[in-house]
């Protein structure tokens, strides 16, 4: 596990990458398309490494893994992530362990009752409440597989779909604490899941897991290629109420993994394609994917920040009303993305941090584990610094073990 105080900023690491490959800063900017004064700022603390794009060409040039710059898992610096880390041993061993074809060798909890945990587990992952649902993962998992694997069991296709939704809440889990192999394997579980199921609704969501967890490895070609194909795929149903919303979600991913160097035209036209489904159907609940008008709208502000347009996503932020979303996972996203945007314009500092505090408060262990909130409040510190930055600022660099 690396220690975040250690070296707190993605820049240092990047140096410190950079210099153990004996590669200069030209090679490196070369390598990246990225200017050489962009990444000698970068490694000096003056400028942010906060598009996960920038992130992913950084690390493909050095030949080092994402976490190597992210310094992911970070070590913990409260009760609550200390007790989230100490589950992802026996989680690994769960998922590890069982298979859709096998059965677990220890009995299992009736269908009914490991669905009720299940439903618990969903409303504290909804809420990023990570330490009080991933120590229930582990038993969930292996005794839904029990059921799961009786192909001729009353509650098989139960199982099935549940283990689908365990395994989201495993994946958020372990992408937001670092673990991408977890993550990466969790997500793939969701596919095996979905694709047993044999519904489209449930086909689309899998892919739309595969995708999340292409995004999350860094793999963004294969995720734009993935959501794109589902979604294609998907059209062919949508008359069924359950589709659209994943149809829907599934053009959002693909606008997401295209925004940096796309054709700005591609990216409008799978966001054109939501924002459509989204009128059609309105605010929904199917599979926890809470599409919407206002969904799109939070995705909208995201994909900015990640073409680098802090201006553009705090124009469309205006309009947001992020309280329409039951989940305070994805409220405080929307909060944690718009003060990227901010931090990304001089002088709008303050109003960034507004927002990254306002994201903690709803979903505090999701924001300070977050590498790219933890690099813009770092360098926002090391510029303070030097005009005796605020306390507010201050505090929020401990909580997340930025010092």
């Amino acid at each position: 596990m690396n220690d975040g105080s250690e070296l707190p900023t993605i820049g240092i690491r990047i140096r410190s990458c950079r210099r153990y490959r004996g590669m200069s800063l030209e090679t490196l900017s070369g390598l990246t398309g990225l200017s050489k004064g962009f990444l000698s700022m970068v490694e000096n603390g003056q400028r942010r490494m906060d598009r996960r794009s920038h992130l992913e060409t950084v690390a493909a040039a050095l030949q080092v893994s994402i976490t190597d710059l992210t310094g992911q898992p970070y070590a913990p610096t409260n009760p609550a992530q200390a007790q989230s880390l100490a589950a992802i041993p026996a989680l690994r061993i769960a998922i590890l362990g069982t298979a859709f074809h096998e059965r677990p060798e220890r009995p299992a909890r009736p269908v009914a009752e490991l669905q009720r945990i299940a439903a618990e587990v969903g409303v504290a992952w909804q809420a990023s409440e990570h330490a009080s649902y991933a120590p229930r993962l582990p038993e969930l998992i292996e005794g839904l597989h029990s059921h799961a694997a009786d192909p001729h069991g009353p509650g098989s296709r139960a199982a099935i779909a549940t283990l689908v939704e365990v395994y989201r809440a495993a994946f958020v889990l372990a992408k937001d604490l670092g673990y991408v192999d977890l993550a990466w394997i969790a997500a793939e579980r969701c596919v095996q899941g979905t694709q047993l199921l044999e519904s489209p609704e449930w086909a689309a969501l899998g892919e739309f897991s595969r995708a999340n967890g292409l995004l999350t490895a860094g793999a963004r070609d294969r995720a734009r290629r993935v959501a794109q194909h589902a979604a294609d795929t998907a059209a062919a149903s949508l008359d069924h109420p359950d589709v659209m919303p994943v149809y829907g979600i599934l053009h959002l991913t693909a606008a997401l993994a295209a925004a940096p160097g796309s054709d700005p035209r591609d990216i409008d036209a799978h966001i054109a394609e939501a924002a459509d489904i989204a009128r059609r159907t309105g605010e929904t609940s199917a599979f926890r994917l809470h599409f919407g008008p206002t969904n799109v709208a939070v995705w909208q502000v995201s994909i900015a920040v990640e073409r680098g347009d802090g201006g553009k996503a705090a124009e469309l932020a205006q309009g947001v009303d992020p309280t329409v979303l039951p989940s305070r996972r994805r409220r405080a996203h929307f909060y944690a993305d718009l003060g990227r945007g901010l931090a990304q314009t001089r002088g709008k500092d303050q109003e960034a941090l507004a927002m990254f505090r306002e994201a903690e408060k709803l979903a505090p262990e999701q924001i300070r584990t977050s590498p790219l909130v933890r690099e813009t409040v770092a360098v926002m510190l090391q510029r303070a610094r030097s005009a005796a930055g605020g306390r507010d600022l201050r505090g929020l660099a401990y909580r997340m073990g930025v010092t």
